[in-house]
């Protein structure tokens, strides 16, 4: 395990790589950006709750949208890094549909206990004994970019009488696809760092990222990934799309992700770009697997959705727009979340 960096000689040597053409906390002015769309997303924490697992552990999840009894509901499990509060999201939407949505937290993020040894599948486990203590008799699975691994662990295990269907939008694969389409610093991220060197890992979110910045508040977080993405070659899509709610969301959600320290988003980053301990070929023919991705993607390549594709064969329905990773989410959302809930 790598750790103790000296923060200023890290800086020094990764700028290159992390953001080309910048210097280490450069200091002069900034371009800031605005984004056209400012969605109204709660960033409360009154939706939230903890389940005790029958380990003793405790599961924090969120639960928005219609939660009336008998209601369609779908798990949402979050990004890379991430909490329950993403779920937000799909609030509103899920009032029109008269669906529930329940955000889970991973292992150490936000309300859930740490759990070092846990495993993709441990944690569908946990999702699956949060379903049976809620008493839902059938259920869907969406995850999104870094949640991909964690619904095809749901795919994989879960019972066929309850899992009714699965979305991945976005979402990362098996390492064995490779990570060839990615910008140079998530090529070398995913493939060396994330699956070997945890402490460079909780380095990089800690120092690096503004959304790791927890001595700062959420206004100045916000502030400063403005600012980056003012001094950045912004993709068109993403010029037109990016949504400051959808900013806030991330920066409040990923508070909650940090919050017990960066133990957990280390774990993360290890058990999606390591081995699964299941195979995608294995999951059961019966269930339809939804994968929505985009051409333009360089953090998560449409090799992706083509590798899990050609795993799934006939069980996968595969969708391909001319979008990046994040427009992709934001332009294709209503018609994700419906094509969902249809199928529950």
């Amino acid at each position: 395990m790598v750790t103790g960096f000296n923060d200023a000689f890290m800086e020094k040597l990764l700028a290159p790589f992390l953001w080309p053409g910048a210097k280490a906390k450069d200091s002069t002015a900034m371009t800031v950006f605005k984004p056209p769309r400012n969605s109204q997303i709660r960033l409360d924490n009154d939706a939230s709750a903890t389940f005790t697992l029958s380990d003793g552990r405790k599961l924090g999840y969120a639960q928005y949208g219609s939660l009336t009894e008998g209601t369609r509901t779908f798990f949402y499990l979050h990004g890379h890094p991430g909490s329950r509060l993403e779920a937000a999201w799909f609030e509103e939407l899920c009032q029109r549909l008269g669906a529930r949505v329940i955000g889970v937290d991973r292992f150490g993020v936000g309300l859930s206990s740490p759990h070092p040894k846990g495993t993709l599948l441990d944690h569908a486990k946990d999702v699956e004994e949060l379903a049976k203590h809620l008493g839902l008799a059938s259920y869907g699975v969406l995850g999104i970019s870094g949640g991909g691994p964690y619904a095809l662990a749901c795919a994989a295990s879960m019972p066929p009488d309850k899992l009714k269907c699965v979305s991945i939008v976005t979402g990362m694969g098996p390492a064995d696809i490779g990570f060839r389409g990615a910008i140079l610093p998530l090529y070398l991220g995913f493939t060396f760092v994330y699956p070997y060197f945890p402490g460079l890992v909780k380095w990089y979110w800690r120092r690096w990222e503004p959304v790791g910045r927890l001595d700062l508040t959420d206004e100045q977080r916000l502030q400063l990934i403005l600012e980056r993405l003012g001094k950045s070659k912004l993709h068109p899509r993403d010029r037109e799309t990016l949504d400051e709610g959808v900013l806030r969301m991330h920066v409040r959600s990923t508070r909650e992700c940090f919050s017990q320290g960066f133990d957990a988003v280390a774990q993360d980053a290890r058990l999606m770009t390591s081995k699964w301990g299941f195979r995608v070929e294995d999951i059961r023919e019966d269930l339809e697997v939804q994968l929505w991705y985009g051409t333009q993607d360089t953090n998560i390549p449409l090799r992706h959705g083509e590798g899990i594709a050609a795993k799934l064969g006939g069980r996968a329905k595969l969708r391909v727009e001319d979008e990046t990773h994040g427009s992709m989410q934001i332009r294709y959302l209503e018609e994700i979340v419906e094509s969902l809930v249809a199928r529950l």
